[in-house]
């Protein structure tokens, strides 16, 4: 593969650290449950960086299977805009009545039972943390990172998973850490002079 452009490399930085920063951010607002309107406004801000990463993750699995390249991307990307479709509707929580906080308004909820509302609403969300366990797969099974990293990836949709399907907040905050420590991690084997030495074979795809 041909070297990325500095530019598109220091986009990428700077996605894989912000990403993860804002959900940071978001999740702690949630557990505060004193900013029903802002919360999800940094949740929603941190998918328009988490979006990007998903290509360089399809782009370091392609060369060596493009099978999972497409699938874990497709989950991916699925999941992206279905957990950031969602925030809309509990800002709308600023506005109207909720029966507890940080849930999605009564005038929402409302209409869960009706026809595929909640299913269509829910499960492209789950796709996200679905996408980062077959990434991790992907990383372990064709070598593409170093064995710790892809693992990582694995711990780390369990995390997410449980975290906000299951509503853990200590495990919602612990997967954002991990993600943000992970997110960090990757940029420094793949965008450093010691990716050679690190991570062989990727200093050329990145």
């Amino acid at each position: 593969m041909q070297p990325l452009h500095p530019t598109i490399k220091h986009s990428l930085i700077a996605c894989l650290l912000l990403a993860p920063l804002l959900q940071l951010v978001g999740d702690s607002l949630w557990v505060s449950q004193s900013f029903p309107f802002s919360w999800s406004l940094w949740r929603e801000a941190s998918f328009i960086f988490f979006i990007p990463i998903g290509f360089l993750l399809a782009r370091l699995v392609a060369p060596k299977s493009a099978t999972w390249a497409v699938i874990a991307s497709a989950f991916y990307f699925v999941g992206c805009i279905g957990v950031s479709t969602m925030m809309p509707l509990f800002r709308l929580g600023a506005y109207y009545p909720m029966e507890k906080a940080n849930e999605f308004p009564t005038i929402v909820q409302s209409v869960f039972d009706k026809g595929a509302y909640a299913p269509t609403l829910f499960f492209p969300g789950l796709c996200f943390p679905v996408s980062l366990v077959l990434f991790g797969i992907a990383f372990v099974k064709h070598r593409v990172l170093p064995r710790a990293f892809a693992i990582s990836f694995i711990l780390a949709g369990i995390l997410f998973w449980f975290g906000n399907a299951m509503e853990i907040n200590p495990l919602m905050i612990t997967s954002d850490v991990w993600l943000l420590l992970l997110f960090c991690g990757l940029s420094y084997i793949l965008f450093t002079n010691n990716a050679r030495q690190t991570a062989p074979g990727l200093a050329a795809s990145a």
